[in-house]
Order: C-alpha cells, then structure tokens, then sequence
C-alpha cells in the first residue's frame, strides 16, 4: 500500500517536472529572450542567400563549429530555417528539455526511477552553467551531454563497446566539454584488452578527425585546444583558484541572491516550487536509500572525480570556471556530475549521522525548493536581460531621431560592469549589451537601420565621432 502512494507522488512528481519546464521554455520563448551571441545568429540569418547545403558547408567552415560538426550541423540548421522567422532559432532551447529525458531515462536503468527524478531534477535547475537553459547557441552542450549519456548507457548497460565509442565520439565532436571523461568509460570496462581497443578507437578517430579531416575539408580550420597552456604554473593555480570559488563562494552567493528575488517571482511559480518539494519529500521520505548505499557511495567518489575532470577542460583553453557571465556555458559536465555529487553526498551523510528516511527527504525537499526557485529567478534575469537591451536601443533610436541622425557610425556608452553588480535583478551577471556583433540585431529590432547607421559599445571601439551615454534610463549625447 505504502509503495502504491509512494509511486502516486513519483507519478505527480514528474509530471510536475514536465509542467515546470514546459513553463519555462514557454516564457523564454514567448518573451523572444536573445541576448550575447544568439543576436549575431540571429542577425545573420537574415543575410543568408543561398542553399542550405551551401550555407551548412560555410557556417561550419568556422574557427568555432569546424572543431564541432555534429552539434554545429543543428546550430546550422537553426539559424538557416530561423531567416524565415526569428522564434525558429529558439528552438534550440527544446534540446536541454531532450538532453533531460536522455538523462533520467539513463539514471533509472542504472540506479532507480525516484533516484532518476530527482537527480534530474536537481540538475536542471543547478546554478552552474546556466547559459545552457536559456541560449540557444549553447545547444551544443546539451547535445554533448546527450550522447555522453548515451555513451555511459550503452556501455554500462548493454556493454556495447562500438556503439558507446561511437556516442562518446559524437559527444566531444559536439562540444569538448566530455573529453576528459574518457576516463570514466574505461573505467566501466572490466578487459584491459577491451579498455586499450575503446581507448585507440574513440582517441584515434578524433585526433585523426582534428589534425588530417578538419583541416582538410574546411579552409578556415582552427585549433582550439592550447596544449601549452597545461604547463603554465600560474594558469594551474588561477584554474584551481576559481574552482574553489565557484564550490565554496558562488554558489552560495547565487542562491542567496536568487532568495533575495523571491518577490519578483508569480504566486504561481511559488506554488509550483513549494508543491514539487512536498512531492519529492513524499517520494523519499518513504524511499530506503539503504538499498542503494554501495552504488551511491562508488558513484559519489566517480563523481568528485569526474568533476575534477571536468575542470580539467579549462587547462587547454582560455576560459575560467565561473558561474557568472555568458562564460559559464563551459561547465556542462561539472554540472551533470555536480549534481550526481550532491544527491549522493547527502545520502552518504544521512547513513553516517543515522539520519532517519523522513529527514533525509526533508533535506532533499528543502534543496529541491532552493534550486527551483532559484532557477526561476535566472529564468527572470535572462527576461530582464533581453528587456534590458531593447530598452537601451529603443532610447537610442530616440535620441537618433532627435539629434537627425539617419547614418554613420554611433557609439553607445553605459556602466555594464556597475549595472550587473548593483543591480539585484541580475542573479549571476547575466549577459547584457557589450560586445560589437550584438549590436545590429538590437537597432534592427528597435527601429535603428544597422546597413545605415553601425551601432558600436563605447567600450569596445575607440574615437567615436558620435558618442550617446545612458544613466538612470536617460540617453545623453556627450559628443
């Protein structure tokens, strides 16, 4: 009986999950949220005149998407369909919902359907790596995610060698996020003959794919990977630095300012977060973790190490591990294995401290609201964002129109940096005008022709003949 209500709450659980990211696609969608490097996609669709075969060959013939063709291929798709209406690029957000389902259906073969709802949970809704929710062009993330998921299903599962290392092929060539994690198949692969045969297949079809195919079919091929950035004693420690920060101190930080956003959210979204918490106390207030102790401990230690693995990606590249910015979109796989961590780490502690099954799924209640709520208020500061540039160029086609300035060159001047720090709305200084390429997709959309008059940042052009400042929503010409 107790495990007939029990799974009564799991049913209403996940179809609460499902209402909730219906919900927030629905918004993001509607409120047409296209901010940072989705403007340019966007603004160059508009510009495509030819074939698609054409258009797919020269948008991945790119120092970004050579490098990544299977997810540049769908990015490419997007943008080509999306210069018949702009709503078809934000499609794309679809593929985090998709890489949710691949996920849960993945946790429930290998641990448990409850296990598989909350964990999924908790990873939609993490703080780490937030432009994967709500930009599109980060779809290449969630298309990692979804074949390295599959990779480990394949291999965990049905021990299907070939078919995984394909999978985990397509992931790296979607987005490099994975790479590192080889490690953990191999560890899934009890033959030391079979882990050298997944290890030359998977490695060397990739590096055969990046130093003789790329270069070979694309003109424009680039080389992303820094390899010598591995040993720069100083990049080490500034990586290890801000990795401890982002644990430690941002998260909390993210939390603590999305807590402080609970007035901006709709009695709607308080009630759906309070209801999905109630239901996930119901479901493991009852649930015998017990049972899945052992497999929770080895997955809480492949977990931290997966997470340092993760990290590791940021030794070969320029970009740091943050949880602020458009910079954040690197930590797919922290976030995947984060998560895992988290819900393992609790479990873990609960058996130590001989906590009891209704005060372990009131700690997992109380988490679940925090990030719920939490994740809403992103959701809320990406809507902000995106109002935010549209209002700053709907000021400048005014002043335009006042001062008679139909052509030429205009640069728009503003505090970026005190606006996202002291403005509470911004959660974790999500991204708003500041780069170049932004900017003829915002006049366009707010009535400023960009083939007459080219829109610069202040900040990122110097010797600005026309310069327009904006402070306390007023723009001011200053020269």
């Amino acid at each position: 009986m107790r495990n007939n209500i029990r799974n009564t709450y799991w049913v209403f659980l996940n179809i609460l999950l499902i209402v909730y990211h219906f919900y927030i696609f629905l918004y993001v969608f509607v409120e047409k949220v296209i901010v940072a490097d989705d403007l340019k996609e966007v603004y160059n669709s508009k510009e495509i005149s030819t074939s698609y075969l054409n258009y797919i060959y020269s948008y991945l013939d790119s120092s970004t998407m050579a490098a990544r063709p299977v997810s540049g291929f769908i990015t490419g798709t997007l943008v080509f369909l999306s210069k018949y209406h702009e709503s078809v690029y934000l499609l794309g957000l679809l593929f985090f919902p998709l890489s949710l389902v691949i996920l849960y259906f993945v946790i429930k073969k290998i641990l448990s359907k409850e296990l598989a709802s909350l964990i999924t949970l908790l990873y939609s809704c993490s703080l780490i790596g937030t432009s994967i929710q709500f930009s599109p062009i980060m779809l290449n993330s969630n298309v990692a995610t979804i074949f390295f998921s599959l990779s480990i299903y394949c291999l965990y599962v049905h021990k299907k060698l070939l078919i995984s290392s394909l999978f985990f092929i397509a992931s790296v060539l979607s987005y490099e996020i994975f790479l590192p994690l080889i490690l953990l198949n191999l560890l899934l692969i009890k033959e030391n003959k079979k882990r050298i045969l997944f290890l030359l297949f998977t490695l060397g079809t990739f590096v055969i794919f990046r130093k003789v195919i790329q270069p070979g079919i694309f003109v424009h091929s680039y080389q992303r990977d820094e390899v010598g950035k591995i040993f720069e004693f100083k990049r080490i420690i500034q990586i290890a630095v801000y990795s401890l920060k982002l644990f430690f101190k941002d998260i909390f930080v993210g939390i603590y300012k999305g807590l402080a956003n609970l007035k901006h959210l709709h009695i709607a979204e308080i009630i759906l977060s309070l209801t999905i918490s109630a239901l996930v106390y119901k479901v493991f207030s009852e649930y015998n973790l017990k049972n899945r102790l052992n497999d929770l401990k080895k997955l809480a230690l492949i977990s931290l190490i997966s997470i340092l693995l993760g990290l590791s990606v940021f030794l070969f590249s320029s970009y740091i591990p943050t949880l602020f910015g458009f910079d954040n979109r690197n930590l797919g796989a922290v976030r995947l294995f984060y998560t895992l961590f988290i819900v393992c780490g609790i479990t873990f502690l609960s058996d130590r401290l001989r906590l009891g099954n209704k005060t372990t799924g009131f700690v997992f209640a109380v988490i679940v609201f925090l990030f719920v709520t939490t994740n809403i208020s992103v959701k809320n500061s990406w809507v902000y964002a995106s109002r935010f540039n549209n209002i700053l160029f709907r000021q400048l086609n005014m002043a335009l129109k006042e001062n008679h300035i139909e052509n030429g060159v205009v640069c728009l001047k503003y505090d970026m940096f005190r606006e996202l720090k002291t403005n509470p709305r911004f959660i974790l200084r999500e991204p708003i005008f500041y780069n170049n390429w932004e900017c003829r997709m915002l006049s366009k959309m707010n009535g400023i022709d960009p083939k007459k008059l080219r829109v610069y940042n202040a900040d990122r052009k110097t010797n600005c003949e026309v310069i327009f400042y904006y402070k306390d929503q007023k723009m001011i010409r200053t020269k």
